[in-house]
């Protein structure tokens, strides 16, 4: 393991670009907005260098294209930045390694559902005092929307599974009160029965 961890860092130092780096490292700063010796570059910058150290076989770093992917989306850096960090990596990039297209399409999908979250709130709290069926159901689905996309954002952090449960049962039950207003209220009721639906059920492995 060591002789291989050795070979990784020497592989590493062989394809290292620190031009490439430098530019990306300065236009983290600026998306940030701030200085490029700042601890919220060295952080991102430090997770690049793990991944890319991964991307050369280190042993120690098997989840550094999750890490990356999260506190890019957490940072909200956007997707420009992103496919330049990509750029980079691919330096190290070796045949058959799936993991900076893993990296890519996370990261850019936490940025936008994170963007999208503030939009979705903003719409619940103006849903919220429509009167009539259409806006309740209209609430409901948005709330589900919400708790939905929480799940979602901890999926892609390959996060808790009791907590993404948690979320999925939220929206289910918002899911229910929407659907109901629908069939209580609405002059076509069997628009929204969806009684005979069914979740699929644990199979056996």
């Amino acid at each position: 393991m060591l002789q291989d961890n050795h070979h990784a860092f020497s592989r590493y130092h062989a394809l290292y670009n620190n031009e490439q780096y430098q530019i990306l490292a300065h236009q983290i700063a600026t998306d940030l907005k701030t200085n490029r010796d700042s601890i919220k570059v060295s952080d991102v910058m430090c997770n690049v260098t793990d991944f890319a150290l991964s991307l050369c076989n280190h042993s120690d770093y098997p989840d550094a294209w999750l890490n990356l992917a999260i506190i890019c989306g957490q940072n909200i850096l956007p997707i420009s930045t992103i496919d330049i960090i990509v750029t980079y990596l691919q330096i190290f990039q070796q045949v058959g390694d799936t993991r900076i297209d893993d990296f890519q399409l996370t990261a850019k999908a936490l940025l936008k559902t994170y963007q999208s979250n503030d939009t979705t709130k903003a719409a619940i709290a103006c849903t919220n005092g429509i009167h009539g069926w259409h806006g309740r159901m209209a609430y409901h689905l948005l709330c589900a929307s919400d708790f939905f996309q929480q799940a979602a954002i901890h999926l892609l952090m390959h996060g808790n599974l009791s907590y993404i449960r948690e979320k999925l049962g939220h929206g289910i039950r918002q899911l229910g009160y929407a659907l109901n207003e629908g069939i209580s209220h609405s002059k076509r009721p069997a628009q929204f029965d969806f009684s005979s639906s069914d979740f699929p059920r644990p199979t056996k492995q």
